[in-house]
């Protein structure tokens, strides 16, 4: 090989990835400018500062970074692609439907739906900041006409009426205060024979002002309000909805998230770098960890539940 081939392996090795390119663009570089292992270190200095301590509290650039390392591109909760199936599939999505996300954070689960269904998804967030992200990360992966990013109240909350043929939720209700006002306006935003699909904490025979829940909820970013799961059919049954399956998934709920934490745990014994995130990731790793403890003693389930709104009859 001659020195002109070396020099020539070295600048495709030199250029930057799309993953470097989107963590410039996140903290605010020019990689056309600067050297990306410089921009990298720069990166981290900056949020060592600009971030403060670990929390899970809000959503500092730093704590996204952290859930995205552990649950992939987009994702702030542990949705593995299988799960992401399980949801969505029986509903027949395709290019026909219009298609809302409640509570899609950094719309990785949003971005999979609109690649793998060809559709078009609107995705409801309350926080502000991850919106901008979201909208962000669509725009760089070339969806922005599939999907858009949204900020709502869920306690307060305002879609445009039958304006979507499907609705689906992972874990973004249970710190929903007033459910059965959600779920009617869930309804209302449904066309006629719409269908929700919703996965979320709930409890099995347990009130939701239970002792054994007292430590977990505290330690909680955002404060739960726990519905027993035959109480939610029935808010969602007096909401207008048909509701035909709710499942106890909390098995495989819970080895999902032990995974993800075996998955990080093995990739950083073999060599990966996490830097300071790595304390972020613990941090996110206690916050699992009870709701899992939770989980293992059984108080603590996670159910999905399937409704859609009934056929008119003229």
């Amino acid at each position: 090989m001659s020195r002109g081939d070396e020099g020539s392996e070295a600048g495709v090795a030199d250029k930057p990835t799309l993953k470097s390119r989107f963590k410039a663009w996140w903290d605010g570089y020019d990689l056309e400018k600067v050297k990306p292992q410089l921009v990298l270190e720069e990166q981290e200095r900056q949020q060592l500062e600009e971030d403060g301590p670990p929390t899970v509290k809000g959503w500092s650039v730093s704590r996204q970074k952290s859930v995205v390392t552990l649950f992939g591109e987009g994702m702030t909760r542990c949705i593995p692609d299988e799960m992401k199936t399980r949801m969505t599939q029986p509903m027949g999505l395709n290019k026909t439907m219009s298609v809302s996300e409640l509570g899609g954070n950094l719309a990785g689960f949003a971005r999979w739906v609109a690649e793998t269904y060809e559709t078009y998804v609107t995705n409801y967030d309350e926080d502000q900041t991850l919106i901008d992200a979201a909208n962000e990360m669509t725009k760089m992966a070339g969806l922005q006409r599939n999907i858009n990013s949204v900020h709502c109240d869920f306690d307060d909350f305002k879609p445009k009426e039958r304006s979507a043929n499907v609705v689906y939720a992972s874990e973004a209700l249970f710190h929903v205060k007033d459910k059965q006002k959600c779920f009617k306006a869930i309804h209302r935003m449904l066309r006629p024979e719409g269908q929700f699909m919703m996965s979320d904490f709930m409890l099995d025979g347990m009130g939701g002002d239970a002792p054994e829940l007292d430590n977990w909820k505290q330690n909680e970013p955002l404060k739960p309000y726990l519905l027993d799961v035959q109480e939610t059919r029935k808010l969602m049954t007096e909401a207008g909805f048909e509701v035909s399956i709710a499942e106890n998934i909390t098995d495989e709920y819970r080895l999902n998230v032990q995974r993800a934490f075996a998955d990080y745990a093995k990739r950083t014994a073999d060599g990966e770098k996490s830097g300071h995130l790595h304390d972020w990731i613990l941090k996110e790793g206690e916050l699992w960890m009870g709701r899992v403890k939770l989980m293992d003693a059984g108080h603590l389930k996670v159910f999905r539940v399937y409704a859609r709104v009934p056929m008119q009859i003229k």
